[in-house]
């Protein structure tokens, strides 16, 4: 952990975060003070430099970061939606990320043990003590491959295999073509028979009969799931839950069990620890996610990156 001093920010603003039924409470219960002049106030009364930039309809998160200037460190005013984009273009780099959690989960500021209080957290980015946290990045695996490609996928919640990625697919589409067809999707994915998966973890092969696998690097994702509650994103090992002996059924109620952070303890579910992971399917593809968004089918592996990012924290 370090002092940053004297440090300018780009402070990115997404001004339509947060909102979703049944979310987590707003950063605070005055809205004026979560305008973007306002957050960059809060921000100069500490003693920073600010850069803003209020996010419209047609911006990428991760573009507008990669216009920091090579001394700004990059604080988001948003929700995992805007904070991962952003969190993906500071991995390995000596710039510090910022979140004032405005979404309506805040999965990765939650998962950090970030303030979701306005004014706690802007005192914690006014400190300026840096912790190095842990990245996860997602790949479609060749034979002979040791080294994750250039495209791979940044993922700083949680990744997954089988039921858990066709749950995040059918609301994509539902959000690209309507509802009606995300509930054929999920009806779908609720038919399909449990399909045995061959799980390669750190170079030993586990071969199980399970509906989906989630690979966390924190506590939360998706609507606050609380998979894995005790996940340390900074302890450079992923924490994978693999759904043994559990239906389609039962998964999804076990999901809803943990939402909004709620912790339950199913005995059937296999808990694995480590750092490299491949899942296949052993007789047909299956889908996968990473931080809710699809990534094609399997085979996927998935590796940690410790201490990949500089969080304020």
């Amino acid at each position: 952990m370090g002092l940053v001093v004297d440090r300018s920010v780009l402070l990115i603003v997404n001004p339509v975060s947060g909102g979703k039924p049944a979310s987590t409470t707003a950063l605070s219960d005055d809205p004026t003070k979560l305008k973007p002049d306002a957050l960059a106030d809060g921000l100069r009364s500490r003693g920073l430099r600010v850069r803003i930039h209020v996010l419209s309809e047609r911006d990428d998160p991760a573009e507008v970061a990669r216009g920091a200037g090579p001394n700004e460190d990059v604080v988001v005013a948003g929700g995992d939606g805007t904070v991962g984009p952003v969190a993906e273009v500071l991995t390995g780099d000596d710039r510090t990320l910022g979140i004032l959690p405005m979404g309506s989960w805040n999965n990765i500021a939650r998962g950090l043990g970030i303030p979701v209080e306005l004014e706690a957290a802007l005192d914690l980015i006014g400190r300026g003590e840096v912790s190095k946290v842990d990245a996860g990045l997602a790949w479609h695996a060749e034979p002979g491959d040791d080294a994750p490609p250039e495209d791979a996928r940044a993922f700083f919640e949680a990744a997954g295999v089988g039921l858990d990625a066709a749950g995040f697919g059918a609301v994509e589409l539902g959000e690209r073509a309507g509802w009606r067809f995300a509930a054929w999707a999920a009806w779908r994915a609720l038919r399909r028979r449990r399909t045995r998966m061959l799980i390669e973890l750190d170079g030993k092969v586990l071969r199980r009969r399970a509906p989906a696998v989630t690979v966390c690097i924190g506590p939360y994702h998706g609507l606050g799931f609380a998979l894995v509650a005790d996940a340390d994103p900074a302890d450079g090992l992923f924490d994978i839950a693999v759904f043994s002996g559990m239906s389609e059924l039962d998964v999804v109620r076990h999901f809803l069990a943990v939402a909004r952070g709620r912790e339950r303890r199913e005995p059937r579910i296999e808990l694995l620890r480590g750092k490299r992971v491949t899942v296949r399917g052993a007789r047909r593809v299956l889908p996968a996610h990473a931080d809710g968004r699809s990534i094609g089918i399997t085979p996927v592996t998935f590796e940690v990156q410790p201490g990949a990012l500089r969080v304020f924290r």
